[in-house]
């Protein structure tokens, strides 16, 4: 792909250059199929030739900020305009060092692109010292203000430092806590949008710590304020969470096969399953109609707000605590009504309930289990009938439709 956008620069005569993440990655050795650009020409325009060239599709990102993506067959570009007279007025408008470097885009330097950190060291223009920043893992400013220019970027700085391992500077300590308030002031789409990006690096738990640390949890779910919901207790129980997830083959051997597969589904079109669970670990201390509200805010799909909702209601529910073993030795009456509760999210109330005893007792252990196998069992040969049908007992209790016979209904499963 990098090539093809070369050679149509060229070819136009555009100067281009590789920025953001794309050359961050590369800078740190790794070789990411996504590729970020600026042009100093008509974006749209360019980015349409190369989508052409790929016979790929493409759309717009911010007609804001001039950015569009083209979906190639094995990553994406996404191509934006230049800002300012030139490069160094663009990388002066960027959030931090690290990424306020670039690199002439030219045929020769798309072919060279596979060698990496040293071709990139050679030919990189960085005229903030972003590369020796990212070389002893720091996280500096561009400048004093990139959080009054885009409140955003307070979210971006924890994401930096949670996924890249870079340390936060005191300054920038100092200045993302003065200016922790301006969050509240960003698009919800924006704020959901880079809290899953963040939640997808995994260790979650690292991550509340480090909003809390920065004075942004209260900003950024002030739901849990509200309620009282602490940030260690929320960290505790996802650091629980990350646990159970990194052993499911050892904790639940016999439903690996369909848990892999409900792990790669994802929760909705944008939500991944794991980061579907952090999220409703996020959220599972909350109040089930508080828990609804936060998803609301955040613009969250419908999926993602039933999983929030479900897995807070059931927590409030069973009050932390699964069916005992002893109680699943019994015709299966606690564990359906367990499953019954937590449908359609069986599996991650499950893992969020193990997830919550801690250390995870064997007697906890076993009752998840339990729980997964028939979950797993229901979910491959499908329910079995009811004893008794609902028009059978709306005719022989003289009851209705609504919530009544379906509470009956829950009662004979």
């Amino acid at each position: 792909m990098l090539k093809t956008v070369a050679d149509i620069l060229m070819r136009r005569g555009i100067p281009g250059w590789l920025v953001g993440g794309s050359l961050r990655d590369r800078a740190l050795g790794i070789l990411a199929p996504d590729v970020d650009l600026v042009v100093a020409g008509e974006a749209a325009s360019v980015a349409k030739d190369v989508a052409r060239a790929l016979h790929s599709p493409w759309f717009t990102l911010s007609e804001r900020h001039g950015a569009y993506r083209v979906v190639g067959p094995n990553g994406h570009a996404d191509v934006a305009a230049l800002r300012g007279g030139g490069i160094l007025d663009d990388l002066a408008l960027r959030d931090f060092t690290v990424n306020a470097m670039a690199l002439p885009l030219s045929p020769e330097s798309a072919a060279a692109w596979a060698q990496g950190a040293e071709f990139v060291a050679q030919h990189v223009i960085d005229p903030y010292g972003g590369l020796g920043h990212l070389q002893a893992r720091r996280l500096v400013a561009v400048s004093p203000h990139i959080f009054r220019d885009d409140p955003l970027r307070l979210l971006r700085a924890v994401r930096f430092s949670h996924v890249l391992g870079l340390r936060i500077e005191p300054e920038l300590e100092t200045a993302v806590r003065r200016d922790a308030a301006r969050l509240a002031d960003v698009a919800s789409e924006r704020v959901a949008s880079e809290l899953i990006l963040t939640l997808a690096a995994g260790t979650a738990g690292e991550a509340v710590r480090l909003w809390e640390r920065l004075d942004l949890w209260g900003v950024l779910f002030p739901e849990a304020v509200e309620e009282g919901v602490a940030a260690p207790q929320v960290a505790d129980r996802l650091d629980g969470l990350e646990s159970v997830l990194a052993g499911l083959a050892t904790l639940f051997p016999e439903c690996v096969p369909l848990l892999t597969i409900r792990m790669h589904q994802p929760v909705d079109g944008t939500v991944e399953r794991p980061v579907g669970l952090r999220l409703a670990g996020l959220t599972s201390l909350l109040r089930p109609e508080t828990a609804q509200r936060l998803g609301r805010r955040l613009r969250f799909s419908n999926q993602v707000i039933s999983l929030l909702v479900t897995a807070s209601r059931t927590r409030t529910a069973q009050e932390d605590r699964l069916p005992l073993p002893v109680e699943l030795e019994r015709p299966g009456r606690s564990a359906v009504l367990f499953l019954w509760a937590a449908a359609p999210w069986e599996p991650e109330v499950i893992l969020l309930a193990a997830a919550a005893q801690r250390p995870l007792a064997p007697s906890a252990a076993q009752a998840a289990r339990a729980l997964l196998a028939l979950w797993a069992w229901r979910a491959t040969r499908g329910l079995e009938a009811p004893p008794v049908e609902g028009r059978t007992l709306m005719r022989e209790l003289e009851l209705g439709p609504g919530p009544e016979l379906g509470r009956v209904l829950r009662e004979v499963r």
